[in-house]
């Protein structure tokens, strides 16, 4: 048993029987995830994939049972996981970062501890088509979401979130678009291990957004091409402690937290010259509506003000249209009444 100190954490892993050189690292970032945490274990430790694979945990601190039952695993399967814990807390991005420096796999993929896989085929498929295409950076696939509902966790199987978009805005050259909130979910990713080094080495690794999703999907669309599985293979929970689900104080947090990222990666454009103008449209008019609806006139007169200086008339109207018709199937779509996961 390896109890190996770095910095103020340590690395609670089996020397004598873990993988020293899989192929696939798969990342786990975990705070308060203890109601969840085994279904998103399992999800893993029961993929069917002849490729070597490690699950690499980072438990930030948690107040709950989360560190109880990712050591609990570890000893169960320790051939394939590893567990960081211990120091102060992290928060997202140094724990994320702290499990990507660890990772020994050339592929990366995610699955945080509260959502989960449900196709023991995921790892196997994915890095096959990583394995046979060399211009394609990630993998990424469909997925469901997950919803509390008196109590219950629900997910209707038949509702996938890709069934309404376009196939042209989920495989190719995606930079136009990258920023699609439906599209490179991260807890169906897979992607080339270089991409994560690229980004830690760059501006951009050394910044802390209140999100890591748009970051990698920016540099993976930026230079490489994106391959798509349409088949469904993680459930995202829409927990009601998340970010987006904080109330309206907390979203135009988050939006204002996108803004600077869009600044950002305007100011230090990883593709060179090519940069979508429709991102920030949607965030400043996203920052408007959520402004109205909190009562802040601070941050309403700012993104009025921006929009008024970043865009130029047929400007504004190219954004708006390019942004209505890649969200037009989810926005005009009606969704289907959800069923609970324990009937599926």
């Amino acid at each position: 048993m390896n109890e190996t100190s770095v910095v103020t954490w340590c690395e609670t892993s089996d020397d004598a029987v873990v993988r020293v050189a899989p192929l696939i690292s798969v990342l786990m970032i975990v705070y308060n995830h203890s109601d969840y945490l085994r279904e998103a274990i399992e999800g893993i430790v029961k993929q069917k994939s002849h490729l070597p694979f490690e699950l690499i945990i980072g438990e930030d601190g948690s107040s709950d049972e989360s560190l109880a039952i990712a050591l609990e695993y570890q000893q169960k399967f320790p051939q394939l996981i590893r567990v960081l814990h211990g120091g102060p807390n992290l928060g997202m991005n140094g724990n994320s970062r702290r499990v990507r420096a660890a990772a020994r796999g050339e592929f990366l993929a995610w699955c945080e501890g509260d959502d989960y896989w449900c196709d023991t085929g995921k790892l196997e498929e994915q890095a096959r088509v990583l394995l046979t295409r060399p211009e394609v950076g990630a993998v990424h696939t469909d997925w469901v979401r997950s919803r509390l509902r008196e109590g219950n966790w629900e997910v209707n199987w038949s509702d996938t979130v890709h069934r309404r978009v376009p196939l042209a805005l989920l495989q190719g050259r995606l930079l136009a678009n990258f920023h699609n909130p439906v599209i490179l979910r991260t807890c169906t990713l897979m992607f080339r291990k270089e991409i994560a080094d690229r980004i830690d080495s760059s501006f951009f690794g050394r910044r802390n957004y209140d999100f890591g999703d748009a970051v990698t999907a920016l540099f993976i669309t930026s230079f490489w091409d994106v391959a798509y599985l349409p088949k469904v293979t993680a459930v995202y929970r829409l927990s009601p402690g998340s970010v987006l689900r904080s109330g309206v104080p907390a979203r135009i947090r988050f939006l204002m937290s996108s803004l600077a990222f869009d600044t950002d990666a305007r100011a230090h454009k990883p593709a060179g010259g090519r940069y979508p103008d429709a991102y920030r449209w949607e965030i400043l008019v996203g920052l408007a509506l959520w402004s109205v609806r909190g009562l802040d006139r601070s941050a309403l007169f700012f993104s009025l003000r921006s929009l008024a200086s970043d865009f130029t008339p047929l400007g504004f109207l190219k954004a708006a249209l390019l942004t209505l018709w890649m969200r037009r199937r989810t926005l005009f779509a009606r969704r289907p009444k959800a069923r609970l996961s324990s009937d599926d």
